[in-house]
């Protein structure tokens, strides 16, 4: 079978299977939305300060949440034994990775996408060509984040405690990623210029390629053990 269209068959598996039980989606957007209602509360949405803060609440939204995701993103391949189906296949296991990477990487940015329209209401933005280039900015965001996510989820998914050591070892990894992705949404939303935009739009770009191909390279022997 083609490579391309096997990654495609795996990770519109994982797509089916969410779209058929919406419980773990609606968990993640709840918890999400439940964030900007706290900061929302906490600080006074018309003050200054508080719109200078808001790209970093922005990203604690988006980031946080994402890690429900990622820790039951080989919940049920562990619990049903076809994980172990998918590693002793002739498959590649680096076209694994990518269906499972996709899978994730595609529910990621549809959260993202409705935290972002209820942030723009929360925090009195606007629906403008502002906000197409801080949803380009959380896809390419999204995708370093899923890759590196995706190794440590395999990597942890036989561990008990994988729900609080996922965010320990996952987010030092990221951390250019997040600088990047707030730095970028900093420059959009409070600055209101895209004068060095592009630095961080190709900071996202490179670090994506890097933890997409460390992650085709590694996943074999992240899930060998």
């Amino acid at each position: 079978m083609n490579q391309v269209a096997l990654i495609w068959i795996l990770a519109e598996k994982d797509l089916k299977v969410e779209y058929r039980s919406p419980q773990a989606f609606l968990n993640t957007v709840f918890f999400a939305l439940l964030i900007l209602v706290i900061f929302n509360f906490a600080f006074d949405p018309g003050s200054q300060a508080t719109r200078e803060a808001t790209p970093g609440i922005l990203w604690v939204a988006l980031l946080f949440p994402g890690i429900i995701q990622l820790n039951r993103s080989f919940q049920a391949e562990r619990e049903e034994g076809t994980l172990y189906g998918l590693i002793l296949s002739p498959t590649d296991r680096g076209v694994l990775f990518l269906g499972k990477f996709i899978a994730n990487w595609a529910f990621l940015v549809v959260v993202d996408f409705l935290v972002l329209g209820a942030f723009v209401i929360f925090y009195n933005f606007s629906f403008s060509v502002q906000m197409l280039w801080v949803a380009w900015i959380i896809i390419l965001a999204s995708v370093g984040f899923a890759a590196v996510g995706t190794v440590f989820a395999a990597m942890l998914s036989s561990i008990r405690t994988r729900e609080v050591l996922l965010p320990i070892l996952l987010f030092p990894i990221i951390i250019p990623i997040i600088l990047a992705a707030v730095n970028g949404t900093q420059e959009i939303l409070i600055l209101e210029e895209a004068q060095f935009l592009d630095r961080w739009l190709q900071l996202l770009i490179a670090f994506d390629v890097i933890f997409v191909a460390a992650g085709f390279l590694l996943f074999d022997y992240v899930v060998a053990d």
